[in-house]
């Protein structure tokens, strides 16, 4: 069977004509290369990163005669990323591959996450014919898994390219890996010999399915048994992880991987080439210790594990041999990305660099040969706006030194962690460190937008959660009741803030019967009350009215600036403003109405003056907060995020609108230099409440002028429009 497979390879091989001819008196000093890569081998599943249950005797082989890097990372936390960046040199992100290809849909109750790119684009400069084009024969083995038909190895500047489609399908048969390394002898055996080669070999172990590999499943299985009993999961959020590693058939699997290890390295040292060959050994990702029910691994002391920004997701273990290096092992605690290979094996193979092509990658070559060579710190970034069968919700992460943040875009919450003094991530000090998360946050976001990478929706800004605001009085086609609730059903809105003139209190009932006909939720109900709420006729009209016909809502207050303004002394002026919410607000509360307190310019309406009444009103009331009006805010920009982080506990709900500085006061969603800013800002503080769309133009038509801040917000958060 072997002897036919191999004889296969060889007649392939010989068929595939290389594209770049070598040229043997410029390539005689340089060396092959040769990388090895795991598929969701953990950091802990290799005995030399301190594995007692794998047992891995050819990959720490590999380690002892070469550099072992404790603070290697993966690009992503699963497989088409981090492929696409050792492909690449680059952040998946930028790439636009987030997710595994073809990726997960989100389901009708999470956030809907954005489409990953279903391929590596082929103007992007690969690995494989960065060393093409300078002359060597390069050859790749194995699983892909960054796109189909026209975009495989073989339209990515390898010569030779040996797929899954000859090699069979790993998840029934455990002897794919040896058909890999079988692959790679052929192909060493037949190549232009006076050329040096890049050998690509992507295994498919440990993966799932966990397959029971024959030469080592019994001693596995007797390991398991020896360890008794299996503890109790450590739950994770919404998934469960491993809580040790004792699973015999993952046991039996890595083992196998590592008999693939050792089949290439004796393979180099047969053929005469291990002295002539850089090996280069690492995982695509973190070991699966977390799902729905526990993974088969085990990463501690990292938490959680593939699929998660936490260290078992992303820390893999990473190993670099030089040709003839039989030195004892030496250890890099440098922090590297996996897409750091890319210019680092250039470097070491001699050849020149792409720094154009290979952006956000630096080359280690010199941590190769000097393993304590320190390396210019730098920020790290990840970005996995998807869900995962992990239990892996969508988020981002940023290390720079010690400091870890992540960023739970579904969980709306925010970590921070020093991985100096807590490396299993099990302290979470942002309350400890505001200031330090929050310019991490910051930074993140920078960089977020620098890639113009996309989002998660947040389920507050779909359209059926979004409040429509100012479309009464402001409607050129001035619909009655009845049209206006069609018209907002017609767009998908499900909720409206009430804003009325003096000529709309006749229709009132009429108003409340439709939303109620068409199924839309009464959000607010605007009044612009003088200091004394309780006996302003105006005000005590809107609490008869939403008394009689039983309306629990919001009330959004608009205070007269003017006389506040003149009470001199500060805090009699905060304390004033406070007593009149206070005074509405338990008069309203036997209805279940809240008392949001509305921005509309002047001191009154200055975040850090809302702030101060409504944390005072908060002393006697519960139902008050503040409603924030981007559009009344031009004056406060300098001070985001800030200012939103301050109000976020107090927010009844947020309005936005386009916006610019110096700019009109209203303008469209998406027509703004500063809205992506603004969304920005929004994630950053993690406000999940209300979300108000607005038009402030009489003389535009209502439906349109909705549509169009709905299709401008859509467009900003990468959904398509309806």
């Amino acid at each position: 069977m072997r002897t036919c497979y191999a004889a296969m390879c060889i007649l392939f091989l010989q068929l595939c004509i290389p594209r770049n001819p070598a040229c043997a008196d410029d390539l005689k000093e340089h060396p092959n290369v040769v990388i090895l890569l795991a598929d969701d081998l953990g950091w802990k599943d290799v005995s030399c990163y301190g594995s007692t249950f794998c047992e891995t005797p050819n990959i720490d082989a590999l380690a002892n005669g070469g550099v072992r890097f404790t603070q290697a990372y993966s690009a992503g936390s699963i497989c088409s990323p981090t492929r696409a960046s050792l492909m690449t040199g680059k952040y998946p992100a930028r790439l636009g591959i987030t997710d595994y290809i073809p990726g997960l849909r989100s389901k009708p109750n999470q956030m809907p996450t954005p489409r990953t790119v279903m391929q590596l684009p082929l103007e992007e400069l690969t690995l494989g014919e960065m060393f093409q084009q300078q002359g060597y024969e390069t050859f790749y083995s194995g699983k892909w898994h960054l796109g189909e038909a026209g975009f495989e190895p073989s339209d990515n500047g390898f010569d030779h390219y040996i797929s899954d489609r000859v090699l069979g399908n790993h998840g029934q048969d455990w002897t794919v890996g040896t058909r890999i390394v079988e692959s790679f002898d052929s192909f060493v055996g037949s190549r232009n010999s006076e050329k040096p080669f890049l050998a690509y070999l992507a295994f498919h172990e440990p993966h799932t399915p966990i397959l029971e590999y024959p030469s080592h499943i019994s001693r596995f299985r007797e390991k398991s048994e020896q360890l008794g009993p299996a503890p109790s999961p450590i739950i994770e959020r919404d998934g469960k992880t491993r809580a040790r590693a004792d699973d015999a058939a993952y046991g039996s699997e890595v083992a196998g991987l590592d008999d693939l290890v050792g089949h290439v390295m004796s393979t180099l040292t047969r053929q005469g080439l291990v002295d002539e060959t850089i090996v280069v050994f690492l995982s695509d990702n973190g070991g699966l210790s977390t799902k729905a029910q526990p993974g088969p691994t085990n990463n501690a002391p990292l938490r959680a594990g593939k699929g998660w920004l936490y260290e078992g997701g992303i820390r893999i273990p990473l190993i670099i041999k030089m040709p003839g290096d039989r030195a004892a092992s030496k250890i890099c605690e440098q922090q590297v990305m996996s897409f750091d290979i890319v210019p680092t094996v250039l470097e070491l193979a001699g050849l020149e660099a792409y720094p154009e092509s290979h952006v956000d990658a630096r080359s280690v070559a010199n941590q190769v040969r000097t393993p304590e060579a320190a390396l210019p710190q730098r920020a790290i970034y990840w970005h996995y706006p998807h869900y995962h069968g992990s239990t892996w919700a969508p988020g981002a992460a940023m290390r720079v030194g010690d400091w870890k943040l992540i960023q739970f875009d579904h969980y709306r919450q925010v970590e921070l962690y020093n991985l100096g003094t807590d490396l299993g991530e099990q302290h979470d000090v942002a309350a400890q460190h505001p200031k330090i998360a929050h310019a991490m946050q910051a930074q993140l976001a920078q960089w977020q937008a620098s890639l113009g990478v996309q989002f998660a929706t947040p389920r507050n800004m779909l359209r059926e959660e979004l409040v429509a605001w100012c479309v009464v009085p402001f409607d050129a086609s001035h619909r009655d009741p009845i049209q206006r609730s069609e018209m907002l059903r017609e767009l998908g809105l499900r909720r409206l803030a009430y804003d009325w003139r003096e000529e709309h209190v006749a229709t009132w009932d009429a108003e409340l019967d439709a939303l109620k006909k068409n199924d839309i939720q009464l959000t607010a109900f605007w009044c612009s009350s003088s200091l004394d709420p309780t006996n302003d006729p105006g005000t005590q009209r809107i609490v008869e009215f939403l008394r009689r016909r039983n309306v629990a809502t919001q009330l959004w207050v608009m205070l007269p600036d003017n006389e506040l303004a003149k009470i001199s002394d500060p805090q009699a002026r905060v304390e004033r403003a406070a007593n009149s919410i206070v005074s509405l607000a338990n008069q309203v509360e036997p209805l279940g109405c809240q008392v949001g307190l509305y921005n509309h310019g002047g001191w009154v309406g200055r975040p850090d003056s809302m702030v101060k009444i409504i944390e005072l009103a908060k002393q006697s009331a519960d139902n008050v907060g503040l409603v924030y009006n981007f559009h009344h805010s031009h004056e406060d920009l300098d001070s985001q995020p800030q200012s939103l982080r301050q109000m976020k506990p107090y927010l009844l709900c947020l309005n936005l609108n386009g916006m610019e500085l110096g700019g009109e006061k209203i303008l469209p969603i998406g027509r703004g230099k500063l809205d992506s800013q603004v969304l920005s800002w929004i994630r950053q503080v993690q406000y999940a409440g209300p979300i108000g769309v607005l038009d402030h133009r009489p003389e535009l038509d209502a439906k349109e002028s909705l549509l169009e801040n709905l299709e401008g917000l859509e467009s900003l958060l990468n959904q398509p429009s309806r």
